[in-house]
């Protein structure tokens, strides 16, 4: 669906579909988050602790429709990403950037240089739905 990219290192928190082996979506847990080690152990993949869950890369999840669910970032709760169906059957995290409408692919997280743990901006990336075109948008928090 989409994935995080930090500036403190090249690895990847990647968000799938969770979906079941009758291709359905798990209403609990519409997504799957995980680690994709580009570093020290290249394609590793591995699951979130407790903390990453709660305190950064997690997510909360509400239906909203069938088949539709909206997904709260724990890290970044101001947009919400709306977990649904496009034309064609196949599921995009919808979302707005920069004022238009987007299937989100992308977030980079730029931490403070004096900081790793503080945030400078975090910029999101997709493909807008109404030309096709790559929209991006840099927000930097209060």
């Amino acid at each position: 669906m989409f994935f995080i990219a930090r500036s403190k290192n090249a690895n990847l928190v990647c968000y799938d579909l969770n979906i079941d082996k009758n291709g359905k979506v798990n209403s609990e847990e519409p997504l799957k988050v995980y680690w994709i080690n580009k570093t020290d152990h290249m394609g590793e993949r591995s699951d979130l602790n407790y903390f990453q869950k709660k305190m950064a890369y997690g997510y909360n999840s509400k239906m909203t429709g069938k088949g539709i669910f909206e997904i709260s970032l724990v890290a970044f709760q101001a947009r919400k990403v709306i977990l649904e169906r496009d034309q064609k059957g196949k599921y995009r995290g919808r979302i707005v950037i920069n004022g238009k409408p987007a299937a989100l692919s992308k977030i980079f997280v730029q931490a403070k240089p004096e900081n790793s743990m503080k945030v400078s901006w975090v910029e999101l990336t997709g493909i807008g739905l109404e030309d096709g075109k790559i929209v991006t948008e840099r927000i930097i928090p209060d």
